[in-house]
């Protein structure tokens, strides 16, 4: 994480100076955003991989929350900020090496961040050695493979239009522009803050439950999307979606931080955020594609069954894993 975060405000700063210098060529920038990207892409399952390292492990659907929280509270407030700034400052450079020192200062402040370490001849594999050893862990266990194709994959794959979808529907059906579409977003964002409220107050306790309630929810309010086809009804379709998404992304990140060892916790994550992050430009193109060819309503209708049915895919794993776990207690005390 400390690395990923030193690259990534490294990087902010280099654009920076050449925004500021007008140095700034396209080819570099696009260069620069791919090295930004990747970093992430890095950063992420390292992330969600100590979590479970530094929390006991019944309080994980919470640390998951505040996660959550922290980030839908900076998808709202941000872009605010950000449109705040830029109109006094003008020049997004400044913003930009604020950027990148902010990146640096993360990282100093993730050096004091004690994560114990699980084991140390990991840290020798290669990389695509640890690839192939986290790939034969998924597709050896059963429960965890199906979780990973329905409850990430899939419903990434089906989420990932969504906002082309709302952007067409804003723009060419409800004639709301820019401003009707900023509040559609945000209502996402609000909906999974909520949803993180709710998690914290213990309104949702079971990973399992709270998995498989949020994927349905999803399912859901896509269904409202596609039937009650309204501006105003798709705002509250979509703060439902926020919800569900929320519920859907602690509930899964939960189950993947119990159901792995923390041997393999890292690499299996990385794969997991690998694959995921594949699914959603792919989802993004086969959603701008069929719409040209189907109404979006219908779409909408079409993509929220194979949600709810994916979801429904989940109660028998969920269940199996939960009692596989309550045997292992039971033996354990005897």
């Amino acid at each position: 994480m400390v690395i990923t975060d030193f690259c990534n405000g490294l990087i902010m700063l280099i654009i920076a100076t050449a925004m500021i210098t007008g140095a700034l060529t396209l080819p570099t920038l696009y260069s620069l955003l791919v090295c930004s990207a990747i970093a992430t892409a890095l950063f992420n399952p390292s992330a969600n991989s100590s979590i479970p390292l530094l929390v006991e492990e019944k309080l994980l659907p919470k640390a998951n929350a505040l996660n959550q929280l922290s980030t839908q509270g900076s998808n709202i407030f941000g872009p605010t900020l950000a449109g705040i700034l830029i109109g006094s400052v003008g020049n997004v450079g400044f913003l930009l090496l604020v950027s990148g020192i902010a990146f640096i200062l993360s990282a100093l402040t993730e050096m004091w961040i004690k994560v114990p370490r699980i084991n140390e001849e990991d840290e020798k594999l290669q990389f695509i050695m640890k690839m192939k050893e986290a790939l034969k862990y998924v597709t050896g266990n059963r429960e965890l493979l199906l979780l990973v194709i329905v409850g990430g994959t899939i419903i990434n794959f089906l989420l990932a239009p969504l906002p082309i979808f709302v952007t067409y529907m804003s723009e060419s059906i409800f004639d709301v522009g820019a401003a009707g579409l900023g509040i559609i977003s945000s209502s996402l964002a609000v909906g999974a803050l909520c949803g993180s409220f709710m998690i914290m107050f213990n309104i949702f306790k079971n990973k399992y439950k709270m998995a498989v309630i949020g994927l349905i929810i999803e399912g859901f309010a896509l269904l409202i999307m596609g039937i009650v086809f309204h501006y105003y009804a798709t705002i509250v379709a979509v703060w439902v979606l926020g919800v569900g998404i929320c519920l859907a992304s602690v509930g899964l990140n939960t189950l993947y931080q119990t159901m792995i060892p923390k041997v393999m916790m890292g690499r299996v994550l990385s794969l997991v955020s690998m694959l995921l992050g594949v699914s959603i430009p792919l989802g993004q193109l086969f959603g701008s594609i069929i719409i040209t060819y189907y109404a979006i309503s219908t779409v909408l209708i079409v993509f929220s069954i194979i949600v709810i049915i994916s979801a429904i895919s989940l109660i028998r794993l969920t269940m199996t894993n939960k009692n596989k776990k309550e045997l292992v207690l039971e033996e354990g005390a005897n």
